[in-house]
């Protein structure tokens, strides 16, 4: 299978969410082998292309360790690939026929954007254990779906997270989105992901999450185009635009190249 590299949400080579991307022009593999290519690829996700029609493709996403039901940066990486590899003009939006329903990209200029329904978020008390694995105090509990979302006082301390994964794990949800509102001239808000219980202790740059977060920093900011940055160990930068039941999330991403081909 050839493959390619493509990072996701990065602004320079090792920052982003990294992704490989395999068109599969004849169809999709069985999922066995497709499992056996995300093993052997040890990527976060690889992502599997197979063409329906002009700027229309069914994709499926592998982790090592499972198949995904969605994955927006390898979505992202996957429209990257298209345009800049593929042949497939710039000016032609995409759509990504998945299990979960369609997904929809675009680029604009260096960035590539995907468009994807909001998830609103609803106060909740913290769940016990949540602070102390954390190790920072909360100013705000929320959850949204299966994810809880707090926020923390300063851009430093979400950086400066050392959580307790062992113990995030325990808490009865899928994953942990830990937010502040940005600094001075950066950006409008920072978070980082946690997601131990689905064997991810943190993921780089989590797209799904800003679906959760900006409909939560629309409400405190008084606006709908927000800037952000996942504070991650690889980092990503990120715009996201609230418009009424959907959210853009947009960012740059790069071929970064051809992988050896998998079995």
């Amino acid at each position: 299978m050839e493959t390619w590299l493509v990072d996701a949400f990065a602004d320079a080579e090792f920052r982003g969410n990294p992704a490989g991307v395999v068109l599969c022009p004849d169809g999709h593999p069985t999922a066995g082998r497709m499992q056996e290519a995300a093993r052997t690829a040890g990527l976060p996700t690889l992502a599997f292309l197979h063409p329906l029609a002009k700027g229309h493709y069914r994709v499926r996403w592998f982790t090592p360790g499972k198949e995904l039901n969605i994955c927006g940066h390898a979505t992202v990486a996957s429209a990257c690939y298209l345009h800049e590899v593929g042949g497939v003009d710039d000016t032609l939006p995409l759509v990504f026929e998945t299990g979960a329903g369609p997904l929809y990209t675009h680029r604009a200029g260096d960035e590539f954007a995907i468009d994807l329904p909001v998830m609103h978020t609803r106060p909740i008390a913290p769940p016990p254990g949540l602070q102390e694995a954390l190790g920072v105090e909360l100013t705000s509990c929320e959850r949204a779906e299966d994810d809880i979302l707090v926020e923390v006082g300063s851009v430093e301390e979400v950086a400066g997270l050392q959580p307790d994964f062992e113990a995030l794990a325990e808490i009865d949800c899928r994953g942990h989105v830990v937010t502040a509102r940005g600094g001075k001239g950066g950006a409008d808000f920072v978070s980082r992901t946690f997601f131990p219980a689905l064997g991810v202790d943190e993921d780089q740059v989590c797209v799904s999450a800003h679906c959760k977060l900006a409909p939560y920093w629309a409400r405190r900011l008084g606006k709908e185009t927000m800037s952000a940055l996942q504070l991650s160990e690889r980092g990503g930068r990120l715009s996201v635009t609230l418009a009424g039941d959907r959210v853009l999330v947009a960012g740059p991403a790069a071929v970064r190249r051809r992988l050896d081909d998998l079995p």
